[in-house]
Parts: C-alpha cells; structure tokens; sequence
C-alpha cells in the first residue's frame, strides 16, 4: 500500500492510495468534489466492497474511509453537480492512466514535452478499461435487482457511460444487440421513456422539482398526461434518475400541493 498521494481538482486537494496496485479514494475528498452534503451521504449509497475504512500513518489515529474504482463511479452517478462531468473527464482521461502506468500522479507542466504517438493509443485503452470496470459493477447490481441480462446490460451501458464518458457497445460493436426487438416490449418502453427524461434533466441542469404534467410537456407527450400507466412509468424512471415522489409546494396561499418529484439533498 502506498502513502497517500494528494492532488488538485479545480483547486480542491483529493487524496488517493494504491492498494495492490488498485487506486483508493478518500471519500471525504470525492464527496466534497462531488457537492453531496456530506462524506456517508455518498458512501450509503456504495455497496460494501466499494469502500473500507483505513488506518494509515496519513490520515490520523481515526483513519479515513476510501472507495475504489467502482465506488467512485457510482458516486459520480449519483452527483447532479456539474462538477461531477469534469471530474469524471478528469479522472479517467488523466489521473487513472498516470496511476496505472507510473503509480502515480503527476501534473502537467505548463510546456509539456512533446508525447509519443503511442501514449495516446494507451491512455484511450486505459479509460476503455475503466469503463469496462464500472460496466462489470453496475451489470452485478442490476442483475441482484432483477433485471434481465439485456436490460441489465443496457442500463449498465448507459450509466458506465455517463460515469467515465466511454460507450462500450460502439467500442464492441455491440449496439445492435442491445437495442435488438428481443426486449421485452414494456422494458423496452420504459428504457425509451428513461432515455428521453434523462436527455430532458441534462438539458435543465437537474431542476430541483418536476411534476408529470412538466416532464411530459419537456419530451413533446403532454397527450399523455392523463394516462394511469404513463404517470407510473414517469414515475418509475425518475426514481431510477435519483428522485423522489413528494408533495410540492402549492401554487397559490391555500392551494392543493401537487404530488411531484424531487432531488433528495445532498444530490443536487
């Protein structure tokens, strides 16, 4: 195991340590990038073999918990900060290839030497790697959740490509086979109507509150509004996208307070 290594994303210090030859990140670090409210705001939501507690001469007799490479990118999903795009550019573009080549980070110089022509062709495999780890992390959970191997090979496509940038099916050719009518048809429809409600909450920056009727006007089906089995599939794609189902306020003193969705805090 390696003496923790400090670097500086955007002027915050992010501590990390090499275990086995594997990068471990300080959660406390990561959670502060990440803008969540508060370090086990972010590591609730990991599994148990993505983090551990460390005791180690760096960080004091309290120790530190640390995430692994998985780890991190399921707290990248679950930040909507627009820092957690860059951070994530940054991560698997610069410092993950440096780690895994040299053990360590160094930062560019202000004049760099000029770069071999192979480098590039590593560090690109480097970022596929990392987004193959993530892919096989997120593919075990959504199978735990049920899910068939096609969608849960979808969503994990999806996500691992939102977490590190890379879209493994185009990298494997593998894009027809997802996408392929085999799908279950009520899938099928909720995986459309995800994709169509993600591309509407980037498009927003991730707004705070959203009803049905606003969502379905944002991807061009308010004939929809009315529709039982549509206001349930909304539904469960939002809570998929890290909302939650709430009162919201009342449009006027006295009001109804319309049932809606809601970033929880400390995801926002």
């Amino acid at each position: 195991m390696s003496m923790p290594m400090e670097f500086s994303f955007e002027g915050k210090g992010v501590r990390v340590v090499m275990i086995d030859g594997e990068p471990w990140w300080v959660a406390m670090d990561v959670a502060e990038v990440l803008g969540y409210k508060d370090t086990e705001a972010m590591t609730r939501r990991l599994d148990d073999d993505e983090k551990q507690n460390l005791r180690n001469v760096g960080f004091g007799n309290r120790g530190a918990t640390i995430i692994n490479e998985p780890g991190l990118y399921n707290a990248i999903l679950g930040s909507h900060k627009a820092e957690a795009k860059r951070f994530k550019k940054w991560v698997t573009s610069e410092v993950l290839p440096a780690l895994r080549r040299n053990g360590m980070y160094m930062v560019p110089s202000a004049q760099p030497d000029e770069v071999p022509a192979p480098l590039s062709a590593r560090v690109e495999a480097d970022e596929i790697v990392s987004a193959g780890r993530a892919f096989r992390s997120l593919f075990t959970t959504a199978r735990y959740m049920g899910m068939p191997r096609k969608l849960a090979a979808t969503r994990a496509n999806l996500a691992a490509q939102r977490a590190t940038g890379v879209d493994l099916a185009a990298e494997l050719s593998a894009s027809g086979w997802l996408e392929s009518s085999d799908l279950p048809a009520p899938q099928q429809k909720q995986y459309e109507m995800q994709q169509q409600i993600r591309t509407l909450l980037q498009e927003r920056d991730w707004p705070q509150d959203l009803t049905v009727a606003l969502i379905l006007q944002g991807i061009g089906r308010p004939d929809l509004v009315s529709d039982r089995a549509t206001q349930i599939l909304v539904g469960q794609c939002m809570l998929l996208l890290g909302y939650r189902r709430v009162r919201l306020p009342a449009s006027r003193p006295n009001g109804i307070r319309p049932w809606g969705y809601r970033i929880p805090e400390g995801r926002g």
